[in-house]
């Protein structure tokens, strides 16, 4: 369902929030077996995006460029997907319509599900810049629910 472009890009970005400081792009491609190449590309778009920033240097590397509460997943998909592309199948029939309701609810449980979702849910809120701002008890929740309530 999700391309490895995304997913990679998600790992990235979860890895980023979670780093103190800046992290290097061959860090995030040896933890994840990334080759760097593709790594490199899917920050670039990140980059273009504008969820990320980056500096050259020893002590440079990769830094989320907006809180992670303000990047959502669909703003993601869309971003690396350049925009979404149009529905190009025919008309008409219960399963196409059926088809069209799951990626709306599909799509709608992206855009609810931020960045700082994802961290809780992997367990790594604690590294957030704003983790004294996320209440224990929605942290456990948002644990054993997962993102945004997935089931």
């Amino acid at each position: 369902m999700f391309s490895a472009t995304f997913r990679y890009a998600l790992v990235s970005l979860l890895e980023i929030a979670a780093a103190q400081g800046s992290l290097k792009a061959a860090e995030i491609a040896r933890r994840h077996g990334i080759p760097g190449s593709y790594l490199n590309n899917v920050l670039f778009e990140l980059r273009r995006l504008g969820l990320v920033t980056s500096k050259k240097g020893s002590n440079g590397g990769y830094r989320l460029a907006r809180p992670p509460e303000e990047i959502n997943l669909l703003s993601l998909h869309r971003g690396l997907a350049g925009g979404g592309c149009p529905d190009q199948q025919p008309e008409g029939g219960r399963f196409l319509a059926w088809l069209r309701q799951l990626e709306e609810r599909w799509l709608a449980e992206l855009e609810r599900t931020s960045l700082a979702d994802v961290c809780r849910f992997s367990g790594v809120e604690h590294l957030l810049p704003n983790a004294a701002l996320t209440p224990p008890e929605a942290t456990a929740a948002a644990a054993v629910s997962g993102p945004a309530g997935a089931r």
